[in-house]
């Protein structure tokens, strides 16, 4: 699943997912192969998150392999390299807002979404909210 966000493969990203959870993962939703391994865990977690937001070398790129299922909805405090916190908000498949804060320190990135590109300089503390 993390390769499949980081090549930016939605779909296939799904499709591993949902043969995790129907496969291996217990009713108390923890990875069932024996005795038990938390990096089916760890390792959805990371993916879904990638899916929605990928940052790296003063860049950010939202919504890079979101799977076409996961069409609405949003998440609050997803944590950037350069310590940022995203919020993104989703209608249909699309980013219809987000906000970012600085949180930890200043930040600066060059923040992408499908063919647009943002420059974000913020102070820490300071925190700008977009429409798409």
């Amino acid at each position: 699943m993390n390769m499949y966000a980081r090549l930016r493969d939605g779909e296939k990203l799904y499709e591993n997912l949902t043969a995790l959870l129907k496969r291996s993962t217990l009713d108390n939703l923890l990875d069932n192969h024996p005795p038990f391994q938390i990096d089916g865990n760890f390792g959805a977690i990371a993916a879904i998150g990638e899916a929605f937001l990928y940052s790296g070398d003063n860049q950010a790129v939202l919504l890079p392999a979101l799977p076409k299922q996961f069409g609405d909805g949003f998440f609050k405090g997803l944590r950037a390299r350069g310590g940022a916190v995203y919020n993104l908000y989703v209608e249909d498949g699309r980013l219809t807002r987000f906000t970012v804060r600085a949180e930890s320190s200043d930040y600066r990135a060059e923040v992408r979404y499908r063919d647009r590109t943002f420059s974000v300089l913020l102070k820490q503390g300071e925190e700008i909210s977009l429409e798409a």
